[in-house]
């Protein structure tokens, strides 16, 4: 049984102007208590209520027994009580005109029929005046713009705003697409747990953030889909203007098994989804590290215009992997013009050991510690011209303002791809988050590298591929 079927508005969600807790607590150990705790160290702005029949005052905030006895408009109900108390208070919800609720509670559809009767009796209360519901079984909404987090509300994250958005059926992979999505650089315009989808779903989040103009990238984890033709449509109206990454989980007997029981969703078939995302231009991952580098690739202003690959190394063994990456991708590196390799070996006299190649990959061999970011600039600027994109790996301070600015006027000058490795990536986390916030992606290993190159080019030629038949 679904709530309602027209896309809703979930501005309200995302920026309410007042939340109440359901079932706060003094304890910042419980739930309740660390929503309240999160909400006031986070600087939310609107009102916070929390709900607790035995206090009247929880964390210097006055407490309430129901929502209905808050005196002002409620937007956002978070509830984080025992299922069993749920449909009493979703009706309370429904009587005082809550706008939307969050179902932090587990023991629904995922436990089977009895759980599922359960689910139903809250879509019932909430019916009748219009809550939209997410959940239940979820970890809820971050939202930076309105500085609340339920998600991680253990962990104080900067509220910046940015351009990805998640989309997640599971509290883990929210979790920790956000936490070290944060440690990597990137930042993002909202983030939604949905647990088992009893009245919103994936479809209306994903054509929400496909309208959201703050929104650049949409990263997906599904489980089931309860309305597959409409989310297969909806990507195909929104791919062309912004990329869309999915993970698929239940690909397996095994992982189809414990979809079931995790969120009480079908996987369906998986080879049929991964055909129909291909058409919809959706880029599929294989797992939340995938998902966390392609979102981290997409951090890149510019796509490729073609697979020639630059590799401007000072690492023997970082060349080798790379192009062993590259040939499995379908990535070619090419001999540099001539003239190019001119230009470099003019520049380069006197400042490095003898390289064997400045061919392509660019081996600096050893570049002096006090010019290498110079070096570094210099070489990229020279061979950028006559390649599609840059795969950079460096022991130079990704942490160096001046050649996090030098790469990025490189990048803006020529339009293409610069993809950044450490030499060291456990001493240059700092770095790699700082370049993949100006633009720059950067990973640990050069094969990560290669298969964000890689995305990129996919879908630039899907891009092209569309322009192709329009003037068909």
């Amino acid at each position: 049984m679904m709530l309602q079927t027209k896309s809703p508005d979930l501005m309200g969600l995302f920026q309410p102007r007042s939340i109440a807790i359901i079932g706060a607590s003094q304890d910042e150990l419980k739930s309740g208590g660390m929503f309240v705790s999160a909400l006031l160290k986070d600087g939310y702005k609107g009102n916070i209520y929390p709900i607790n029949r035995r206090e009247s005052e929880i964390m210097s905030l006055r407490s309430y027994p129901s929502v209905l006895d808050v005196p002002s408009e409620l937007d956002l109900a978070v509830m984080a009580i025992p299922s069993q108390g749920v449909p009493q208070v979703m009706a309370e919800c429904a009587q005082k005109g809550v706008k939307f609720a969050v179902v932090h509670s587990v023991g629904f559809s995922e436990l089977g029929s009895q759980g599922k009767e359960l689910e139903e009796q809250i879509l019932k209360a909430a019916r009748k005046n219009g809550v939209r519901i997410v959940g239940p079984n979820c970890m809820g909404v971050f939202s930076s713009q309105a500085s609340i987090n339920t998600i991680v509300p253990y962990a104080r994250l900067p509220m910046e705003p940015g351009g990805v958005a998640f989309v997640g059926q599971s509290g883990w992979a929210s979790e920790n697409l956000l936490l070290i999505g944060y440690e990597r650089g990137l930042r993002f315009s909202g983030v939604i747990s949905i647990g088992n989808q009893s009245d919103l779903t994936i479809e209306d989040f994903l054509e929400y953030f496909g309208n959201d103009p703050e929104t650049k990238v949409i990263v997906t984890y599904i489980e089931g889909l309860k309305q597959g033709k409409r989310f297969l449509k909806l990507a195909e109206g929104i791919s062309p203007r912004k990329p869309i990454i999915v993970w698929k989980g239940g690909s397996s007997e095994l992982g189809a098994r414990a979809t079931a029981s995790h969120t009480g969703s079908l996987a369906g078939n998986y080879t049929v989804f991964e055909a129909a995302s291909r058409q919809k231009g959706i880029i599929r991952a294989q797992s939340l590290e995938d998902l966390l580098d392609l979102a981290i690739a997409f951090s890149s202003p510019y796509l490729p215009r073609g697979n020639e690959v630059g590799l401007l190394i000072e690492a023997g063994g970082g060349a080798v992997a790379s192009a062993d990456a590259c040939a499995r991708a379908g990535l070619n590196i090419s001999p540099l013009p001539e003239e190019v390799q001119q230009e470099l070996r003019g520049f380069l006299k006197d400042k490095i050991p003898p390289s064997g190649s400045l061919k392509n990959p660019v081996d600096l061999v050893w570049a002096p510690f006090n010019e290498s970011t110079h070096i570094y600039a210099t070489c990229l600027e020279i061979m950028s011209q006559a390649v599609d994109s840059c795969l950079v790996i460096t022991y130079a301070s990704l942490e160096d303002e001046w050649f996090i600015s030098r790469l990025e006027s490189i990048r803006n000058q020529v339009k293409k791809p610069v993809v950044i490795v450490p030499g060291h990536s456990l001493e240059q986390q700092h770095g790699m988050n700082l370049m993949a916030k100006r633009g720059i992606p950067s990973f640990a290993m050069p094969e990560s590298a290669v298969k964000a190159i890689s995305a990129l080019t996919q879908r630039s030629r899907y891009l092209e591929s569309l322009d192709t038949k329009s003037i068909e």
